[in-house]
């Protein structure tokens, strides 16, 4: 079974790769699509969601690389008192 990713190829028939934050990774590109896609923890990753989780110093798995959510504190609500009715 051949596999739905193949090598990006430069001019001289080499592998293209691409350095993000230091560390070299292969290029990789689905049949048919112009995406590419780089090899990580033995999973295939979009280039530009590994970029941004590495930027971030994020992991995917645990949070979609997604930014973390800061969840502030709500302070507690004063009750009101209720208004007594005027007679007339």
């Amino acid at each position: 079974m051949k596999s739905k990713y193949s090598i990006v190829k430069g001019k001289t028939g080499k592998s293209k790769k691409v350095v993000v934050e230091g560390v070299k990774k292969v290029l990789y590109k689905k049949q048919g699509s112009m995406k590419m896609y780089v090899m990580t923890k033995g999973k295939m990753m979009n280039l530009t969601k590994y970029k941004k989780m590495k930027m971030k110093g994020g992991d995917v798995e645990q949070n979609g690389g997604k930014k973390k959510r800061i969840v502030k504190k709500v302070k507690p609500v004063k009750k009101v008192k209720p208004v007594k009715k005027v007679k007339k």
